[in-house]
């Protein structure tokens, strides 16, 4: 008898054990997914506020200010079937006569154009926008960084290189022709 009793207990302590573990889990995923909702609610409302202070910041540095969250499509085809993608630069500056897309940057990492995401998103604006060039504001150190790409420079030389060339075979037509013309 007090054997069975004994049994009993054992049981109620593992199913009680059972049910504390199942509440725990269940406890801390909801509260992880909690403080990641903070986290990314802070970390937005601190992207508004470097936007907000990156206006002035470009226009104590001689910019005009065209356009705020500049949204642009193109199509992505994937397997024949076209897709519409959107992209939403934060600014569209003016200075002089050129025009360039400003990203606004606001944290440690990112703001270094070496940063892989930061790079690649720079690079999707300027093939959207195609800007004369662009700016990295950098909103913890008060710093605007202009970031060019090789593989745009190289087709602009190639561009003039190959004008180039096609201008001095014309010259060379022409004084060929103006040379061995008859009479």
């Amino acid at each position: 008898m007090i054997l069975k009793i004994l049994k009993g207990l054992k049981m109620d302590i593992i199913y009680y054990l059972i049910f504390g573990a199942i509440i725990g889990i269940f406890l801390t995923i909801n509260i992880i997914k909690y403080i990641r909702k903070l986290q990314l609610i802070k970390r937005m409302k601190k992207a508004k506020r470097g936007e907000h202070k990156a206006i002035k910041f470009m226009e104590n540095n001689g910019f005009e200010i065209l356009d705020l969250q500049k949204e642009s499509s193109y199509t992505l085809f994937i397997d024949n079937k076209a897709h519409k993608v959107t992209v939403k630069a934060d600014m569209i500056v003016k200075k002089g006569n050129k025009i360039y897309v400003a990203e606004v940057k606001t944290g440690d990492k990112v703001t270094s154009p070496k940063y892989a995401d930061t790079r690649r998103q720079l690079l999707e604006y300027f093939m959207v926008y195609r800007p004369s060039g662009l700016i990295l504001v950098d909103m913890e150190k008060q710093r605007l960084r202009t970031v060019e790409y090789s593989i745009i420079n190289y087709e602009k030389t190639t561009y003039f290189k190959h004008l180039l060339i096609l201008l001095f075979l014309f010259i060379v037509g022409f004084v060929v022709g103006f040379l061995t013309r008859g009479g």
